[in-house]
């Protein structure tokens, strides 16, 4: 499937011109999430910033688990981290394509030593349950059994959603890169 995948957005970057492509991938509402990771550092040897939806310069995001991605110049993506070459201050969202980034978000770290990552709720279940749409229109990954983190009990994931809808957060456990939990908030 991820290869089939691949092939038809190779052949829609042959067949159409670079501006198209890039003002599809804007459109799109949904942003399909495959990379999660805290960065160990964000750094570059001239001045860049996340402006206006691309990213402005070029930088250099090394991960915890040592992986070095290249944020380049025209990039798509967005950043609420304050302070992304302070060690450990985000964590990277991305929609990726073999080592290139698509598109991605820099959202600031959980506190130290936490290991979970809260996100807004989720909008809807996707693909058997396997992903899950937030409201802000991330789609990210769903481990096999969601925990549920609520007073009022409900049978299964898909009626949590329905019942707290908008009104829970959505948890990622950073060692996974999945989300691990649902949790209600006050309302």
């Amino acid at each position: 499937m991820a290869l089939a995948s691949t092939l038809v957005l190779l052949l829609a970057l042959d067949t159409c011109r670079g501006d198209d492509v890039v003002e599809e991938i804007e459109a799109r509402e949904s942003r399909r999430i495959d990379l999660i990771a805290l960065t160990t550092t964000v750094r570059s040897d001239s001045p860049w910033s996340v402006s206006g939806g691309r990213v402005n310069g070029n930088a250099t995001a090394v991960l915890a688990d040592g992986r070095v991605l290249q944020l380049l110049e025209g990039t798509l993506g967005q950043s609420t981290c304050l302070f992304p070459e302070v060690p450990n201050a985000c964590v990277l969202l991305a929609d990726t394509l073999g080592q290139g980034i698509v598109w991605f978000t820099l959202v600031p770290s959980p506190p130290s030593g936490a290991t979970e990552l809260e996100l807004p709720s989720i909008d809807e279940l996707l693909e058997g349950v396997t992903y899950a749409r937030l409201n802000n229109g991330l789609e990210v990954p769903l481990l096999d059994v969601v925990e549920r983190r609520c007073e009022e009990e409900t049978p299964n994931l898909s009626s949590f959603v329905q019942r707290f809808d908008g009104r829970h957060v959505t948890i990622v456990d950073l060692a996974s890169a999945q989300v691990s939990a649902v949790e209600c908030v006050a309302s």
